[in-house]
């Protein structure tokens, strides 16, 4: 079985609350859109049988080609959600620091686990992300699945992986559509990890071609996304 871990692609910035899910709900953009295309050319000979996303839109638009191009209805888990940064959501660095020293100072030490305001901690963040693979591991078999998330839970996941403690995972970087392969091995009861957050460069396309592009893609498989 593999996994192939995407992060989603660039996003918006600016004022996309979303009340269902409590924080905002940006978007992928132009470059996100033409990076989200761009996955197709990695994925196309993977025999993908499944794919999950977030809650959050911007999982959805990234794997909107390639979903089409596959057949696949993505499937939302709530548990491949950011992790939940509560009041600081939409804070900058600096606004945070100036509101709130003293998580501040406990976030930027990376000493000890820590819950974020009115969220959640990095232990419950890594519970729900290792909850989903076993439970897709006993699932899927030797299946190959796509999840598409976040980099925050990414990173988390990697702690899981590397079996780190949940505050070091700010020394990992997901880009934007950043892919993490792993695969399981039922001899040592282990994920093996292939390989992290390899992007693939893209050729600039405009909107109305892209546009055009992945609306013919569904009509052609009569698939919604």
């Amino acid at each position: 079985m593999t996994l192939y871990i995407i992060r989603h692609a660039e996003k918006e910035y600016g004022g996309f609350y979303n009340p269902d899910l409590c924080h905002q709900d940006e978007p992928i953009n132009q470059r996100g859109q033409e990076q989200a295309c761009k996955l197709w050319s990695y994925l196309c000979d993977k025999q993908i049988s499944a794919i999950y996303i977030s809650a959050y839109q911007r999982t959805r638009q990234t794997i909107e080609y390639v979903a089409a191009q596959l057949g696949i209805s993505p499937i939302i888990d709530e548990r491949l959600n950011e992790i939940d940064n509560g009041v600081l959501d939409n804070l900058s660095e600096e606004e945070v620091q100036q509101k709130f020293p003293d998580f501040w100072k406990v976030y930027r030490e990376r000493s000890a686990d820590y819950r974020f305001l009115g969220g959640e901690t990095g232990e419950e963040a890594c519970s729900r992300i290792a909850s989903f693979l076993e439970e897709k591991r006993l699932t899927h078999g030797n299946a190959n699945i796509v999840l598409v998330s976040h980099e925050g839970l990414i990173r988390q996941m990697m702690c899981h992986l590397m079996q780190i403690p949940v505050y070091k995972r700010g020394n990992f970087y997901v880009d934007f559509c950043g892919i993490t392969e792993i695969t399981y091995q039922p001899e040592y009861q282990a994920w093996k990890l292939i390989r992290f957050n390899q992007t693939i460069q893209i050729m600039p396309m405009t909107q109305p071609n892209l546009s055009k592009a992945i609306e013919e893609v569904k009509r052609e498989h009569h698939i919604t996304v």
